[in-house]
């Protein structure tokens, strides 16, 4: 029964917000779902962990590894469900297809492999990439990731980059 009302509410919620085809909104509703985890982590927080990471690192060799777009986050939002519903699954998927290219919006990548989704959108404000939003999706997982900063041509390519190296672990 519990699996039941929460699969509704997901629904509802889904339902509600993505006409608007508005990130932060959906973000919003879907972190207000019991069950799902939405993290913050703000500028302060990034370099806390790259100095706790640096420090942790005998031989030096961490600076080199951290990828350039890193010094241009502003923050890291993170919206994760785990163990998803099939029909809530099928929902989140018909929602993230409503997000088209336009204005405000352009598709960086696209891979669907077996029950694996993956979808890296760019956020445009006057012309310039001021978000990545990465959507991830699986058979029992969801996620969104949205990465704030002004980001440039080489940037988009790094965060590429990045995602197909975590792909292949």
């Amino acid at each position: 029964m519990k699996k039941i009302i929460l699969s509704l509410v997901l629904v509802f919620a889904f339902g509600q917000v993505a006409v608007a085809q508005d990130i932060d909104k959906l973000i919003e509703e879907l972190s207000k779902v019991e069950g799902v985890e939405h993290q913050i982590v703000d500028r302060s927080m990034l370099d806390a962990a790259v100095a706790a990471g640096m420090q942790a690192d005998s031989t030096g060799n961490a600076s080199s590894k951290i990828p350039g777009f890193m010094k241009k986050l502003e923050l890291i939002e993170v919206t994760a469900a785990e163990n998803v519903q099939p029909e809530l699954r099928n929902r989140f998927l018909a929602e993230l297809d409503k997000f088209e290219d336009g204005d405000k919006y352009e598709t960086l990548l696209t891979v669907k492999d077996g029950g694996d989704n993956v979808r890296i959108l760019a956020q445009r404000e006057n012309g310039v990439v001021t978000a990545v939003i990465i959507f991830a999706i699986d058979e029992e997982d969801a996620a969104i990731v949205k990465m704030v900063g002004k980001f440039d041509q080489s940037d988009l390519t790094d965060i590429l980059n990045e995602q197909e190296k975590n792909k292949n672990k």
